[in-house]
């Protein structure tokens, strides 16, 4: 199963029928990504299903749907055991970034949090989780497929924000703190601190 968020919305690919409920629910190949703009604009729903039979296949029947920006990001914590979080448009984030032609998926993650941060001496401790979100652009949408990384660093100077990517603040926060900030950021976002904190 994987889930793409689109705002607070869910769109759920899965192979398996079962336990869907009253859920909406679409076979992937049938359906177009206007008819799910339209279903998921519905006050009354707040997720749908996707079902292809073949597992390995959904992700890549839903990206013909829509064009695919691949991205990399970090969880850093510092020898404190805090967590580098940051603040951009008004949401606590964690810095990610879009991959540039022929760069590893490792080193963006690793560019993009040193460059939406300044904090340097970043080393990757594993690969973490996989997100998707929709945004738009331009009047286009696009999927963002961002590959996580935990990481650690020795870095001792503060923060910068990367102002000009319209981060206003950049900090290290307790994993408490950390907590109470993400209930109000993004769906995706509070999903890889759900993980990163249930696999301590």
């Amino acid at each position: 199963m994987c889930v793409i968020y689109l705002d607070d919305k869910s769109i759920i690919l899965t192979n398996v029928r079962e336990n869907i409920g009253t859920n909406k629910f679409f076979e992937l190949k049938d359906i177009s990504f206007e008819v799910i703009l339209s279903e998921l604009s519905r006050k009354d729903v707040d997720s749908l299903y996707l079902f292809h039979p073949k597992k390995g296949k959904l992700l890549k029947k839903f990206k013909k749907l829509i064009p695919t920006i691949k991205a990399g990001g970090g969880i850093v914590r510092n020898k404190k055991s805090q967590i580098l979080i940051m603040n951009r448009r008004g949401k606590w984030d964690f810095p990610k970034g879009k991959k540039e032609k022929g760069e590893n998926i490792a080193t963006c993650a690793l560019r993009e949090v040193e460059e939406e941060t300044g904090v340097k001496k970043l080393l990757i401790d594993r690969y973490r989780t996989t997100t998707y979100h929709i945004f738009k652009r331009d009047g286009q949408y696009f999927l963002k497929e961002t590959v996580w990384y935990d990481m650690h660093t020795s870095f001792k100077k503060k923060p910068v924000p990367q102002t000009e990517e319209d981060i206003e603040k950049v900090c290290w926060k307790d994993e408490e703190e950390v907590k109470l900030l993400i209930k109000d950021s993004y769906k995706n976002i509070q999903q890889i601190f759900e993980e990163e904190t249930s696999n301590q």
